[in-house]
């Protein structure tokens, strides 16, 4: 036996109908109601800025801009991760 549960028969034996079906509706039923991934944390915006500077490169005229946007996660399962920069 597999670790998914699949297991097929000897070639001189066939399965019956019945479990074929059953094993059928079993997949589809593992595939919708096995979550896909978790469910992404709340999180709350706290603050938006965004910058802007004309500046020229080269001669030619571009934008230099910096957004930042500041926000407050919300985890249920009580987790307490660092995500600061590298």
């Amino acid at each position: 036996m597999t670790p998914q549960g699949n297991h097929t028969p000897p070639p001189d034996r066939e399965i019956p109908i019945s479990r074929a079906v059953g094993r059928f509706f079993g997949h589809l039923w593992n595939a919708a109601t096995t979550p896909v991934e978790p469910k992404p944390p709340k999180a709350q915006k706290t603050r938006h800025t965004r910058e802007e500077h004309p500046a020229s490169i080269d001669g030619k005229p571009v934008i230099l801009r910096r957004t930042t946007i500041e926000e407050i996660e919300f985890r249920d399962d009580g987790s307490s991760q660092d995500h600061s920069p590298e």
